[in-house]
């Protein structure tokens, strides 16, 4: 029996051995994932085919598209902010997730309600102030909860309406931004000239029908290049209204540090023209269409020339 015994358990052995090895050469089936057929599915159209635009349609779709594109730079301006000149072009604002970005209304001015946000969701925002009286600042503080995103935000106030592109990425960001306006730049022009003229004797009143006209932002002219120099008083931004010329220089350079500036005939001949420093920028009673900005004088003459292009209005 016990012989007996030893053959079973050799034999159940040997069989098990046998049934593993067939286990291992036994080939494995390719699992296929469960797509469905037509996956992903196609966009689903209400209407069920694209929307043609009209050529009235096209035209609108260009003028706002130029716009954003509009090459006007940021500058910058006080304590880093970035600093863009208000109705020149579409401000993109870039904001990492875990960080917050700052953008400052102008002193005195008033939200009307909360900011409109394409992507309200993965977009948080929340309101603050700083100073007081006639120089509150409203702030609107902007956080992306992830980056790669892209949407735009909309705000009125008592003075005007932004129109600002959100931007998120993982490691770049602007801490603050800030705007400069046209409109105010003519503002101090005016007030300005009428100082002048109080100290001056009375002169016969011309009506014109727009001395009080507001800056039209849509009809600003940023045509102007740049040649020559690149001082550290380079302007950041030229620019016409129809009947000035602004040369917006960089917030940090002082006054006594400025150039002079002189028109150019079609021969490059200098010539004189009435202007006057009006913040950071110099505010010119003409639409130049050349002109020099100059500082030092021989070897040691810094030259930047502005040119404004006809041919073209960005």
């Amino acid at each position: 029996m016990k012989w007996v015994s030893l053959l079973v358990m050799a034999a159940t052995l040997l069989c098990g051995a046998t049934a593993q090895a067939q286990e291992k050469v036994l080939p494995v089936p390719p699992i296929k994932p469960a797509v469905p057929k037509g996956w992903p599915p196609k966009l689903n159209r209400l209407n069920g085919h694209p929307v043609t635009l009209t050529p009235k349609e096209k035209a609108g779709v260009g003028i706002a598209e130029q716009w954003e594109a509009r090459p006007d730079l940021p500058a910058a301006g006080p304590d880093g902010a970035v600093t863009y000149l208000f109705g020149a072009t579409m401000p993109s604002v870039v904001c990492r997730p875990m960080t917050i970005c700052d953008i400052a209304l102008e002193p005195g001015e008033k939200d009307n309600g909360a900011p409109q946000v394409g992507d309200n969701v993965r977009w948080k925002f929340s309101r603050a102030e700083s100073g007081d009286g006639p120089n509150k600042v409203v702030h609107v503080i902007v956080k992306p909860t992830e980056p790669g995103l892209v949407t735009d935000l909309m705000l009125a106030t008592d003075r005007r309406f932004y129109v600002i592109k959100l931007v998120s990425t993982e490691d770049r960001t602007m801490p603050e931004v800030r705007f400069t306006y046209p409109d105010e730049l003519e503002k101090r022009w005016n007030e300005a000239r009428g100082r002048s003229a109080s100290a001056a004797p009375p002169a016969p009143r011309v009506v014109s029908a727009t001395a009080t006209t507001p800056t039209d932002i849509a009809r600003l002219d940023f045509a102007f290049d740049l040649s020559g120099d690149d001082p550290i008083w380079k302007p950041v931004r030229v620019y016409s209204n129809g009947s000035k010329t602004f040369i917006q220089f960089p917030p940090e350079v002082k006054s006594d540090d400025l150039p002079a500036l002189v028109a150019l005939s079609d021969d490059d001949q200098e010539q004189g023209v009435n202007y006057r420093l009006v913040g950071n920028a110099f505010v010119v009673d003409k639409v130049l269409q050349k002109a020099a900005l100059i500082a030092g004088v021989g070897s040691d003459q810094t030259k930047v020339v502005l040119t404004h292009d006809m041919g073209s209005h960005r």
